[in-house]
């Protein structure tokens, strides 16, 4: 079983390892996992509008859009949340725009892993930011510009495995 065959999950992550594909989206609220049989399961359940989920270190890991943060979770209860860096709304590019209901700073849309420790997040207005998981501390970020129009949705580590 799986998923309705509708386009209306809006999928946003996928993750492959040795196990299978790990998918996920907007509206799926949940993990999935494709296994090497073709069969759907659910990993964990997700709230409302994530983005990017993938396992990570026995739970999951993903941007949780409607608190603006980043956020790990596992199934004893370990629950760790980096909000997202905001800027001064005054110094914003584009906030007035006539999508400014749809375009807001703090939302995140980029992961990627750092090795075990770190974790890269991408963010609107166009910042990455880096999240060290074993000390609970963001360890700094890079905005490129203030223009909220902008956000950065893809990240990887380079050079590539």
């Amino acid at each position: 079983m799986g998923p309705r065959g509708v386009n209306e999950y809006h999928i946003n992550m996928v993750h492959v390892d040795s196990t299978g594909i790990y998918f996920s989206g907007l509206r799926t609220n949940a993990l999935l996992h494709l296994n090497k049989n073709m069969q759907v399961t659910e990993v964990c359940s997700l709230p409302a509008g994530v983005h990017n989920a993938r396992p990570y270190r026995g739970g999951v890991l993903f941007n949780d859009t409607q608190s603006n943060c980043v956020r790990y979770a596992d199934n004893d209860g370990k629950n760790q949340a980096f909000k997202i860096v905001t800027y001064d709304e005054e110094k914003l590019g584009f906030a007035d725009h006539d999508d400014a209901d749809e375009l807001r700073q703090g939302f995140g849309r980029g992961l990627c892993l750092a090795g075990d420790r770190f974790v890269a997040g991408g963010s609107s207005p166009s910042t990455i930011s880096l999240y060290d998981f074993d000390n609970n501390q963001t360890v700094g970020s890079v905005n490129i510009t203030l223009d909220v129009r902008n956000a950065i949705f893809g990240l990887e580590v380079w050079p590539f495995d």
